[in-house]
């Protein structure tokens, strides 16, 4: 008897171990193929992320951040930045980030899907083969236009949650799916995102548009900075110091050069007044005369020969 229970465990550890090899090929073949996928389209490619999950709280990822991202691809469609991963074996996720964020969150899931599972979520009503689940339902209602109902007809089936977390506009698919279903869960989470910019801005997104509108409105109100003004640097030049130094070289007294400089001073007095005075000759005679130094009165007509 204990030889047989012995036998059955041993075949079901070797059974699990199978098991295991079969997965681990299974997800390395997966790995390769989206490593090949993502450099054929020129994205980015990263095999494990641990932390990744923990950013978002809602639909397939409520309750998951224990969970690992792997076979992570990031990348550029139609000017939107993308990130597509594989919640280990539960889901692939693509999520997307928007400008500019709101509170109001809106779930788009297939009818087949069981409802969510977050408390502040109600009903907003069917919408083809989905229905439509909001934080605030009464805002939500003007997403849910033509253009939703357009969008819910062309999903693919392997979409099965849209919905929306802020400032980011997600969706999931079988783990399963193939490339095609990539590509087409892409641009169903894009577009859905883009149907989103209707609803109101978050608080955040109100506090940081309000920071930069005062931000710009300071700066136009700032005063322009007054020019500097030049100031003369002040100095010290000790003249006297300079002068007698500039004495004991040449072995003169500072007496004898103040008398120079006086006998100059009076000579050049002199000479200033002697230019003054003739000056004021000139300007005399030429007072005493109306007529231009130059002038030459007329004398008449030649004698005639």
């Amino acid at each position: 008897m204990t030889a047989l229970w012995f036998g059955l465990a041993a075949a079901c550890l070797a059974g699990a171990g199978v098991l295991l090899y079969i997965d681990r090929l299974r997800r390395q073949r997966s790995g390769r193929v989206r490593q090949v996928w993502a450099r054929n389209h020129g994205y980015s490619y990263k095999a494990l992320d641990t932390t990744l999950p923990q950013q978002w709280r809602r639909a397939t990822l409520a309750k998951q951040g224990y969970l690992s991202a792997v076979d992570i691809v990031s990348g550029t469609r139609r000017g939107v930045r993308f990130t597509l991963f594989d919640l280990e074996d539960s889901a692939t996720i693509v999520a997307v980030q928007r400008r500019i964020g709101s509170d109001v969150d809106v779930d788009l899931r297939l009818k087949t899907m069981p409802p969510p599972k977050d408390p502040d979520l109600e009903l907003l009503g069917g919408m083809g083969e989905r229905v439509v689940f909001a934080s605030d339902v009464d805002i939500a209602r003007r997403v849910c236009d033509e253009r939703m109902a357009a969008l819910a007809e062309i999903l693919p089936d392997t979409l099965q949650v849209l919905w929306s977390e802020n400032t980011w506009t997600l969706g999931s698919l079988p783990a399963s799916a193939s490339q095609r279903d990539w590509d087409l869960t892409i641009d169903g989470v894009i577009r859905f995102s883009g149907l989103l910019h209707v609803l109101p801005p978050g608080a955040a997104a109100d506090s940081a548009g309000a920071d930069r509108r005062r931000s710009r409105r300071s700066a136009r109100l700032a005063p322009e900075p007054e020019p500097e003004r030049w100031e003369p640097e002040e100095r010290d030049y000790r003249d006297s110091v300079a002068d007698l130094d500039d004495y004991r070289s040449r072995g003169e007294s500072p007496a004898g050069a103040d008398r120079r400089d006086e006998d100059h001073r009076s000579a050049d007095s002199g000479s200033d007044a002697e230019q003054s005075d003739a000056e004021q000759s000139d300007t005399e005679q030429s007072g005493d005369d109306p007529f231009h130094p130059g002038f030459r009165p007329y004398q008449g007509p030649g004698a005639r020969s």
